[in-house]
């Protein structure tokens, strides 16, 4: 309720009278710092349950209990008078007949003095007015005849009630306030006496002070009214999007539950086909060979028939045994397939719990905040209405007792509402960041499945990268002729689908290399050493690109690799220890630095939520964090043996295996890396010219792709899963 001078008894709510303890009128009203009030029997019943100290039931904020316990809080005179006139005015209502304070005769009254706390009748009204020995009564006369009760101010209220007494000498009218003593009326002979030492003001002084000091916290106040307000918006709308993203994560989840379970059934539908069909050829194949033996059995001596009979007997015991080893097989081949569904199935409830749990973690944390947010909104709300209606009475006495108390529960207030909760919008989503998927234990064929030329790459050009494109298709980089460079899009056969040739930057005087890494189905991203990064569409070889010396960042001299993550940010390696991170539009986002010792990565590739270096120079390779600006060796790769000791580049498929070409003394060893990067579990011989690798997915499942630099051939792996 917002109060002001001319503010009517009647306009304020009944419940700024009542106690939130017991829900009733309040009866010696006694104040907390918080500015709530309790009735004195009310906070007698608190404190028992709470000696040292407790918290308020309407805002929550601690109060120390005085060694007084109820009696040691504050009185508040100012609510306690409104209340003895509130009371009074139901009485005014009644019939005018009552007991004169003057005469003790029942009679019609006409007039109320506050200095007696009574009534008065006519004769005795005039008495007050007339008779100086109660001159000190007439300030205090309400006229009942002349006065609407329910149209009276709060001024006029304060007008009308006696000035408060000296604390210790009750009879003296208290003329100073001790501050020492919580601005205590006190007399002045209190100042020589019991107050000696103390602080003390003139009324008058001291409820000027205080005004100011209480006017610049409501302006203080004032500017944190929106965001307090703001903050229930906020907890709604973040709610909301938690249910959104938890809704939208489990049923990608499902969906890809459902994908992965068709996918093995079909496999295994397919594998049974197989099976099937060579059970028929062995069956065909026994009848063949059985029909053969009759008619030699026929042609030949009968003498014969004995022995003949024997071999068919063979025949069919070995058909037999053939026939039960595929039968085998077909079980197993169900086995497998049911265990996997079975796996994927428990996989996916357990991946759904932990995404529930989440989402409960946060509602908690929701809820929280939301509650402080009431809570902080009901203290405003008490502050401003408490601090306008002590304004409203234009009382100095009022103001000096109450005001101090109210700047200091505002003050404490501003505090609280200058927690900015920056963390709220996070609770949208789980705390599960990673998405439901199938990891399978993944084998490199022993030899490659197959080796094509690259062609429609001119001679003098070369391949310094590759990766996969949308439609099955390949896109290959590398030095052209001249300070040109290439992005070729190729097929499975090495066949060319189209090409595009990049005019190096001008002020360049480094060879164009040219690297590049998928970032979506349709765009490749590439960098040349010219400080060029550029997207690529595979589609119809549209190229768009930045300088990167044009970018809010100070950059050495050249683009040495470059990868992309699963939110599509890039990330541009170079000659030092610098990694810059653009957006999917080439924007800067910000730089990461390698540790110390690593500089110059022949390539890079995020897994999970690290970044894999090749550091070339070194002859190793790291697993190296990404958040901040300074980044940290997570761990260190084993290398490979037989000489093989510089890593030339690195990918990894998608159950999260890792995949490293090496080479050294003149050969070249593909290696593949547990998930978690820890174990060296498999190398292969490659091609001793072989520069790049990067896994494409196709109907039969993925597949490795090794590039040579100068030969350009391509040599593709199987990936097979067990």
């Amino acid at each position: 309720m917002m109060a002001s001078s001319s503010t009517q008894l009647g306009d304020i709510e009944e419940r700024f009278f009542e106690c939130s303890f017991c829900l009733k009128t309040l009866t010696e009203p006694k104040t907390l710092p918080c500015l709530h009030r309790y009735c004195r029997e009310c906070l007698q019943k608190i404190i028992a349950e709470n000696r040292d100290a407790f918290n308020c039931p309407l805002c929550d904020e601690e109060c120390d209990v005085p060694p007084e316990g109820a009696d040691g809080f504050k009185t508040d005179f100012f609510i306690k008078s409104v209340l003895e006139f509130c009371q009074l005015e139901s009485t005014f209502k009644e019939d005018n007949v009552k007991r004169c304070r003057g005469c003790k005769e029942v009679k019609n009254v006409i007039c109320y003095c506050f200095k007696c706390r009574d009534f008065l009748c006519p004769q005795c009204y005039q008495f007050h007015l007339d008779n100086d020995m109660v001159e000190e009564h007439r300030p205090h006369l309400l006229d009942l005849q002349t006065v609407d009760v329910r149209s009276l101010t709060l001024e006029k209220l304060t007008s009308l009630t006696e000035d408060p007494r000296c604390a210790v000498h009750v009879k003296r009218p208290a003329e100073m306030c001790c501050q020492t003593c919580g601005n205590t009326p006190i007399c002045v002979a209190c100042v020589f006496g019991e107050h000696k030492g103390h602080v003390t003001h003139e009324v008058r002084v001291l409820a000027k002070s205080e005004g100011k000091k209480m006017k610049a916290m409501m302006t203080a106040l004032d500017k944190c009214k929106d965001k307090l307000y703001e903050l229930p918006k906020r907890v709604t709308k973040v709610r909301e999007a938690l249910q959104e993203n938890v809704k939208e994560q489990l049923g990608e989840a499902r969906s890809n539950h459902k994908r992965v379970t068709e996918r093995v059934l079909f496999n295994a539908e397919m594998e049974k086909r197989v099976l099937e069909k060579q059970r028929n050829e062995i069956i065909m194949r026994h009848k063949e060979g059985c029909k053969q033996i009759r008619e030699e059995m026929e042609e030949k001596m009968r003498e014969l028939t004995e022995k003949y009979d024997e071999i068919l007997q063979g025949k069919e015991q070995s058909c037999g045994r053939e026939v039960e080893e595929v039968n085998t097989k077909t079980g197993i081949v169900d086995e497998k397939s049911s265990a996997k569904v079975e796996k994927y199935k428990r996989e996916l409830q357990g991946y759904e719990e932990k995404v529930k749990a989440s989402q409960v973690d946060n509602e908690g944390r929701i809820s929280e905040v939301a509650d402080h947010a009431t809570r902080t909104i009901n203290r405003y709300v008490n502050i401003t209405a408490t601090a306008r209606t002590v304004q409203a009475s234009h009382d100095e006495w009022t103001e000096a007792q109450c005001l101090p108390a109210i700047t200091t529960a505002g003050v404490v207030l501003i505090e609280e509402a200058k927690k900015e909760f920056g963390d709220l919008e996070s609770l949208s989503k789980t705390g599960v960041t990673e998405s439901w998927m199938f990891i399978e234990q993944v084998m490199i064929t022993d030899s490659h499945e197959s080796v094509v030329d690259i062609k429609g790459i001119a001679e003098g050009w070369d391949v310094q990268g590759i990766t996969s494109g949308g439609d099955g298709h390949i896109i290959v980089t590398g030095e052209a002729q001249g300070d040109k460079s290439h992005i070729t899009v190729i097929n499975r056969e090495g066949g060319i689908v189209r090409q595009k040739q990049i005019q190096g930057l001008a002020d360049s005087r480094y060879t164009p290399y040219h690297h590049c890494h998928s970032l979506s189905k349709h765009i490749t991203v590439t960098v040349c050493k010219s400080n060029q990064v550029g997207l690529y569409d595979n589609r119809n070889g549209g190229y768009v690109s930045k300088n990167i010396k044009d970018m809010p960042v100070v950059w050495p001299y050249f683009e040495s690799c470059v990868t992309t993550d699963q939110l599509n940010n890039i990330y541009v390696g170079g000659p030092e220890r610098e990694v810059l991170v653009l957006d999917d539009q080439l924007n800067y986002l910000r730089t990461i630095k390698l540790p110390k010792n690593i500089y110059m990565p022949r390539d890079i590739s995020v897994h999970a939520n690290y970044l894999v270096v090749c550091h070339w120079s070194a002859g190793e390779s790291y697993a190296v964090t990404m958040l901040g600006e300074e980044s940290e060796v997570v761990y260190q790769f084993t290398r490979p043996i037989n000489g093989c000791r510089c890593p030339l580049s690195v990918c990894t498929d998608s159950s999260q295996y890792i995949y490293m070409i090496w080479n050294g003394s003149g050969r070249c060893i593909l290696t593949q890396h547990s998930q978690d990067g820890r174990q060296l579990l498999a190398t292969r011989k490659v091609d001793d010219n072989a520069l790049c690798i990067t896994v494409i997915g196709t109907k039969e499942g993925e597949k490795l792709l090794v590039a040579t630099q100068n030969s350009k051939k391509m040599y593709t792996f199987g990936l097979l899963e067990e």
